[in-house]
C-alpha cells in the first residue's frame, strides 16, 4: 500500500477503467503538447509524446502494416503502447476499444487496424514499443521516487521518518525495462492463446 498522496508503482489494469481508454487522443491530426518533465501531464499525452520521440530517434523506422487502416505509425505506436500500459493486451480487445472510440473512428474514416494488423505491428516494432513503454515506466517511477529524468539531482537530505523509499529506487531503468518487457510478453501470450482457440 502506498503512502497517502503517493501514486501506486504501476497503473493497475483497472477492469472498469480499461473501458475508459482515451484512444481518440491518438487520432491523426491531434496536437501533442510538449511540457517539461516536471509537468503533471496524463498518461495518454505522455505516451503520445514518448511515441513521437521514439519514432524520431529510432534507428529502425517504425513500420505500419498495410492492413492497419488509416492510422499512421506514430499514432499506432502510441495507441498500442497506451493500451499495454493500461492493462489491455489482447489485439482483439485493442481492436474493440479502437472501434468503440468515436473520435478515433471519425479521424480515420473508420479505417482502423484489425487484431491481425495490431499483432503484426507489435512483431514489426517490438523494440519501438519497448522503448516507448520504458519511457513511460521511467516517468512513473520518477514520480514515485521524486527524481525526474534529466533533472538535477536533489540536494542530499535525510528522508522524512514517515516516507518509505522503494528498495530499488536507484534501479529505475532496470525496473522500467522489466515492466515494459512484461507488458509486451503478456500481449504475446494472450495473442498466442487466442489464435490457438
Amino acid at each position: 500500500m502506498s503512502a497517502p498522496g503517493t501514486p501506486a508503482p504501476n497503473p493497475a489494469p483497472e477492469g472498469g477503467a480499461a473501458n475508459n481508454l482515451h484512444l481518440g487522443k491518438f487520432a491523426p491530426g491531434q496536437q501533442t503538447s510538449a511540457p517539461g518533465p516536471e509537468a503533471d501531464e496524463g498518461a495518454t499525452m505522455f505516451i503520445k509524446r514518448a511515441a513521437a520521440e521514439t519514432v524520431q530517434q529510432s534507428a529502425q523506422p517504425v513500420v505500419t502494416p498495410k492492413s492497419a487502416g488509416a492510422l499512421p505509425a506514430q499514432e499506432m505506436l502510441g495507441a498500442v503502447a497506451y493500451c499495454y500500459a493500461k492493462g489491455v493486451y489482447g489485439s482483439e480487445e485493442i481492436e474493440r476499444k479502437m472501434l468503440q472510440d468515436p473520435q478515433l473512428r471519425a479521424a480515420t474514416g473508420a479505417e482502423l487496424p484489425d487484431a491481425h494488423a495490431i499483432r503484426r505491428f507489435r512483431r514489426l516494432n517490438r523494440q519501438a514499443l519497448q522503448s516507448t513503454l520504458e519511457k513511460f515506466y521511467r516517468r512513473l517511477r520518477s514520480r514515485i521516487t521524486g527524481v525526474f529524468p534529466g533533472a538535477a539531482p536533489p540536494e542530499p537530505s535525510p528522508p522524512p521518518a514517515a516516507a518509505a523509499v522503494p528498495a530499488d529506487a536507484g534501479n529505475t531503468t532496470i525496473v522500467a525495462k522489466r515492466e515494459a518487457s512484461a507488458r509486451i510478453q503478456e500481449a504475446i501470450i494472450l495473442d498466442s492463446a487466442s489464435s490457438d482457440q
